[in-house]
């Protein structure tokens, strides 16, 4: 096997673990609040206050590793961290304990995840290789563990898909251990240096096509996300079981692999303008469906079609940041846009979604979800055209 093959292989292999680690606990965590008597404010407080502290640390993380000498160790103790925070939080039933872990978990999984991100599509892209052919292999191992994480929960409890995780997340670790040190060294464009977080956010907002389109997918994104936080719940409370749960949540990943097999492809044909457009009206669409037909069969359909716009928003994200900064700027940046930016987003819907989920039920929330993504693909249109020439170098 070449040195090109062998980096592609455990990159799959990396983000199959990774992923598939997340699909063993995520899913499940709303349910085991509920499980133990949490309201939907106190549900709702967990996820905001680990959104708020992300807000506050990811682009520095990002800077953190665009700078750093050795950036293999800042995912392994990246990876350490996560491990710690969300794979306790099942031996736990008192509010406190659980705000905290899930905080310190929230701070942890986001840079990690959109670095190991923009690190593959650095690496990846210089080899002529797919994005979305790597990126895959991160859907199928959520899907698979999400499937029998289901499973799990509903026979074992919590506790017992806390073993799963560690020993995904253990994995995970190793594998990048064998992974080359020429995959941690980011070549830099020529003539560049390296910036302050100001000068990052300077970039960003100079570009104007970038600062719009990254604000209109901020907007709506996390609004998904805070419909899927209640979206488990909802299915229970129609009577879908967490095994049924756990099988729709594969289905969502497991489709993603087409799609995300073909999203580069797509996008450099139609233009990321187009598909991110397209993905606005796909979700108002999908929102809407249930909103008029709140039936457990709508939502478990809709859920599975999340893959779709999942799909598209993450590899279009990582894309405009590539396409409009420099080399040497992207993790911060995507970090900025892709955690920072959506975080804010995933506040105010799961605050707005716990007040609605205590007050009216789950419904309404799919509506709150439609009016965000309206709102987006309006600030969209506004956006402009993408100007390539627009691309800041740093001097």
């Amino acid at each position: 096997m070449n040195e090109t093959k062998r980096i592609q292989t455990l990159f799959k292999l990396y983000f199959f673990l990774i992923f598939g680690a997340l699909g063993t606990l995520v899913n499940y965590a709303p349910l085991y609040f509920k499980q133990i008597n949490f309201s939907g404010t106190q549900i709702s407080t967990i996820l905001v206050l680990g959104s708020v502290m992300l807000i506050l640390i990811a682009p520095k993380y990002g800077l953190i590793f665009d700078t750093a000498k050795n950036k293999r160790n800042v995912l392994l103790v990246s990876i350490l961290v996560m491990a710690a925070s969300l794979g306790t939080i099942g031996y736990f039933k008192a509010f406190i304990p659980i705000l905290i872990l899930w905080v310190i978990y929230r701070i942890v999984n986001g840079p990690l995840y959109s670095i190991s991100e923009n690190l593959s599509y650095g690496v990846i892209t210089t080899q002529n290789n797919s994005f979305g052919g790597i990126r895959l292999w991160g859907s199928i191992g959520f899907a698979v563990a999400a499937w029998i994480g289901g499973w799990t929960y509903q026979l074992y409890g919590l506790q017992a898909n806390n073993l799963l995780f560690f020993t995904l997340m253990g994995l995970s670790a190793l594998v990048l251990l064998r992974m080359p040190a020429s995959v941690f060294e980011i070549e830099k464009d020529a003539g560049t240096r390296d910036l302050s977080l100001r000068e990052v956010f300077k970039l960003i907002v100079d570009n104007r096509f970038l600062l719009l389109m990254a604000l209109a997918l901020a907007l709506s994104d996390p609004v998904q996300d805070g419909v899927r936080s209640f979206e488990n719940i909802y299915l229970e409370n129609l009577g879908v079981q967490a095994g049924m749960i756990g099988l729709a949540n594969m289905l969502s990943a497991l489709t993603e692999v087409p799609f995300m097999s073909y999203a580069d492809r797509v996008i450099h044909k139609f233009g990321i303008r187009r598909i991110i457009l397209f993905v606005f009206v796909f979700d108002i669409l999908r929102r809407l469906s249930v909103w008029f037909f709140p039936s457990a069969g709508m939502v478990f359909t809709t859920s599975v079609m999340n893959s779709i716009s999942f799909t598209f928003r993450l590899v279009c994200s990582i894309t405009l940041v590539n396409l409009c900064l420099p080399k040497q700027v992207t993790s911060a940046a995507n970090a900025f846009v892709g955690v920072t930016l959506f975080s804010l987003g995933y506040v105010i819907s799961n605050a707005l979604g716990g007040l609605i989920y205590d007050s009216w039920g789950n419904r309404p929330i799919y509506l709150m979800g439609a009016a965000f993504s309206l709102l987006s693909l309006m600030l969209a249109l506004s956006a402009g055209e993408l100007q390539l020439a627009e691309k800041k170098q740093a001097n």
